[in-house]
């Protein structure tokens, strides 16, 4: 069932979150793969600020097992800066795509995401989406990766962007926020994917949905999981550690397992295969 209900968070390079996730005693490069330890996916949301170098890239790919999955923002030169203009875009885009091939040569990838800025209204740009979808420099099917799309107005709430959507199986980015409706729609039965915000009239993403309002989504969701090859869900709530918590529970509730739990993995381990110790050095229960 893992493999196809995919859950898990935006982004796992945060320091506030040892202690309510990680173990204090971990570094910031054990974080990853302590995270891959418990979790099957994660959506990069580091891209989106920094076009990454390959060599990290690799090192992503490296440190996670061969069935975890990645979704990754795209830069947002590309969304936000150039608006989809594909004129303007094309080299970022070009290189961005050379970059995360680790990626998509391993069949990690399983998306990537096209995150809309506030300001991007229907009747203004729905031509620079179709644009930027036609061009697209790279073949979905022979990479094996999904196209995503998340909105932030209103304006593209209607029928005829939903049926766009369908006729070139993209996937609509379902998301839980106080801006847009709820909308569960499947647009591309190959992948749904769904974003969990967060409430509040400043910070969205510090916010802790309770196992009441988990309970409430996991239902919508279950209908979802019906028409969908797989989907994924992914908690952007990254303050205090919520997002890593609210995934677990999403997971309790749609009963998916973690790959491991979360007492069960061994410190010791994460830090040598990370590097933090020699890998000569030899842990004290061995001497037992």
């Amino acid at each position: 069932m893992a493999e196809k209900i995919l859950i898990g968070t935006s982004g796992w390079g945060y320091d506030e979150w040892k202690g309510p996730f990680y173990p204090k005693s971990l570094t910031n490069k054990d974080f990853l793969l302590y995270y891959s330890k418990i979790f099957y996916t994660n959506e990069i949301n580091t891209t989106f600020y920094n076009i990454p170098p390959r060599w990290m890239v690799e090192n992503w790919n490296k440190r996670t097992p061969p069935d975890f999955y990645f979704s990754a923002k795209l830069p947002k030169t590309i969304t936000h800066e150039n608006k989809l203009n594909f004129d303007k875009c094309i080299d970022d885009l070009d290189y961005f795509l050379n970059m995360m091939e680790p990626l998509t040569i391993s069949n990690k990838l399983l998306s990537f995401l096209i995150q809309l800025p506030p300001f991007f209204e229907k009747e203004k740009h729905f031509k620079n989406l179709k644009e930027f979808i036609a061009n697209w420099p790279r073949n979905l099917e022979q990479e094996n990766y999904n196209l995503v799309i998340e909105f932030r107005h209103k304006s593209w709430m209607n029928d005829e962007v939903f049926d766009y959507l369908k006729s070139k199986v993209i996937s609509y980015c379902a998301v839980i926020e106080p801006l847009l409706p709820p909308r569960m729609d499947v647009t591309n039965p190959n992948l749904s994917y769904i974003r969990f915000h967060g409430y509040g009239k400043k910070i969205w993403f510090d916010y802790f949905f309770t196992e009441k309002e988990i309970r409430k989504w996991a239902g919508e969701i279950r209908e979802v999981i019906k028409n969908s090859k797989k989907v994924g869900i992914y908690f952007n709530n990254h303050f205090s550690g919520y997002a890593a918590k609210n995934s677990l529970m999403m997971m309790k509730e749609l009963n998916i397992s973690p790959r491991n739990d979360p007492e069960s993995i061994k410190i010791f381990e994460i830090k040598k295969k990370s590097g933090t110790y020699s890998k000569d050095q030899t842990s004290l229960d061995k001497f037992f």
